[in-house]
């Protein structure tokens, strides 16, 4: 502990070294890129350890969920939520998972067009890809039988020309076709 105290107020020439530090750490922040977004999702929440940007009024906003590191930085201590529509400047690179929820802006506020490659890219948004089944000829898609009321698998019955008895109850017009779809399959 005494140690510690000791070399907070060692001094080089008339600098403490957390002044030197101090000074450090303010030009590597400069240095560091900042991407701007902004918001598209209802919300975008931001968790802690979070580098951002906040102006005056946004860091008032925020005093208790941020904690002041200089140059109109600040560290994010507790989550925040931003608004759609809010412009959020992130140190670094915007953080993958935000991706759906914010789209990169430039200086002005307008919205760039998504980058695919350089240090600020957002990741491509998976195609949707059909199940491929037998012959190369997409699957068709899984329908819930479990999930249907009687009426719903009367009904999709006659859409895939298949004959059930009306009468019986649920479960034996279930079976019924979950039999029929296997045996067409």
């Amino acid at each position: 502990m005494e140690d510690e105290a000791r070399l907070r107020y060692l001094t080089v020439g008339t600098i403490t070294l957390a002044e030197i530090a101090e000074q450090l750490l303010t030009q590597l922040r400069r240095r560091t890129r900042m991407s701007r977004v902004i918001v598209t999702a209802p919300f975008l929440v931001v968790m802690p350890k979070t580098i951002l940007r906040l102006n005056d009024e946004e860091a008032r906003e925020r005093k208790l969920c941020t904690q002041p590191i200089g140059d109109g930085l600040y560290e994010v201590t507790l989550e925040n939520h931003f608004k759609k529509g809010q412009i959020v400047e992130f140190q670094g690179e915007v953080p993958k998972h935000f991706s759906n929820s914010c789209a990169p802006v430039d200086d002005a506020g307008r919205v760039l067009p998504l980058e695919r490659s350089g240090s600020n890219a957002f990741p491509a948004k998976p195609e949707a890809s059909a199940a491929v089944g037998k012959g190369n000829h997409p699957a068709p898609p899984r329908i819930d039988l479990d999930g249907m009321t009687k009426a719903q698998l009367l009904d999709f019955a006659a859409q895939q020309n298949l004959v059930v008895d009306g009468s019986k109850n649920r479960a034996e017009i279930l079976a019924a076709l979950k039999k029929k779809t296997r045996a067409a399959a």
